[in-house]
């Protein structure tokens, strides 16, 4: 789906004419849409002409307003739908270098139809995948976590949390580990009244409640199977944000920083860890995470697609 394609779903959606949702346009952002006449909008509709992305951001969050959501009217589509809309190229920059959470592994004989992005608690290898990841967080230094593998296994079991796991001929080749926890534990563990290995499986959101999103490990053995991972859990996200509130994580590693710079979450909070490391958490509502120009471009404008 195009922008254009996206508006007029949106508009019919919430049940107003052209001419109205422009006085709608209007009294919502002035700046934006004063001199906005239903011509153009028609042409906006229509593909004809394209709304700079500034009003494009602008008209999202009018219909976030309306509707509630973060990206209204893309409530409706599968996994797999919003899989299709989202553009590897602008997701692949996005993630940006990574000369630690994102390998090198030679990709050129390795096509994107060739690795496969499951759910950890499908695969048979689940406690293998755990002991990578465990050796993986070691290896930078993660000791502030310190979960015992069990406690992991019982995460990823539990089915209201994203384990994402890539796999290239059925070996090993990234991974991407979400937890969905309650709003108020969400709160303790951002603000460090409690930690990671003090959770218990009470303190996960079901998908009739509200949630909160903390991510916990990523890795990738290259850029290819980081940009599937990261679809899929955009992908995700943008289907269930009817019941996601924030995004967020802790990380002490310079790599990590500059990927969530790059994914526009907002720095919360320093903490010492030792003489050498700081933690540093971040966050970020789910409407303001989504609502972004960057955001609109991978996957509502197909012909503007970020490219490199």
């Amino acid at each position: 789906m195009d922008f254009s394609g996206y508006l007029r779903t949106c508009r019919e959606a919430i049940g107003l004419t052209q001419e109205e949702l422009v006085f709608e346009l209007y009294s919502f952002d002035t700046e934006q849409f004063g001199g906005l006449e239903t011509v153009t909008l028609s042409r906006w509709e229509r593909g004809i002409t394209t709304p700079h992305l500034s009003r494009q951001v602008s008209i999202l969050k009018y219909f976030q307003k309306k509707k509630g959501i973060a990206l209204p009217c893309l409530e409706r589509f599968s996994h797999d739908e919003l899989e299709r809309m989202i553009c590897e190229t602008g997701m692949h920059n996005l993630l940006g270098k990574s000369k630690k959470l994102i390998l090198n592994f030679p990709s050129k004989m390795i096509g994107a139809d060739e690795l496969l992005v499951r759910q950890l608690r499908e695969s048979s290898a689940l406690d293998i995948i755990i002991d990578i990841n465990m050796a993986i967080d070691k290896g930078f230094h993660h000791k502030f976590k310190e979960i015992p593998a069990q406690q992991i296994r019982s995460w990823a079991l539990h089915p209201s949390n994203t384990f994402f796991v890539c796999h290239y001929k059925k070996q090993f080749f990234g991974l991407h580990f979400t937890l969905r926890l309650k709003p108020e534990i969400f709160e303790k563990i951002m603000s460090r009244e409690i930690t990671e290995k003090e959770l218990i499986l009470d303190d996960f959101a079901s998908f009739e409640e509200k949630g909160s999103n903390y991510v916990i490990s990523f890795f990738a053995m290259n850029d290819k199977a980081a940009t599937l991972l990261f679809i899929r859990s955009y992908a995700h996200l943008i289907a269930n944000q009817k019941v996601i509130e924030e995004i967020g994580t802790s990380v002490i590693m310079e790599d990590a920083v500059k990927l969530l710079k790059n994914m526009k979450l907002t720095l919360y909070k320093e903490l010492p860890y030792d003489e050498t490391y700081t933690l540093k958490m971040y966050r970020e509502k789910i409407d303001s995470f989504l609502a972004s120009e960057y955001i609109l471009k991978m996957i509502l404008s197909e012909k503007n697609c970020p490219e490199t």
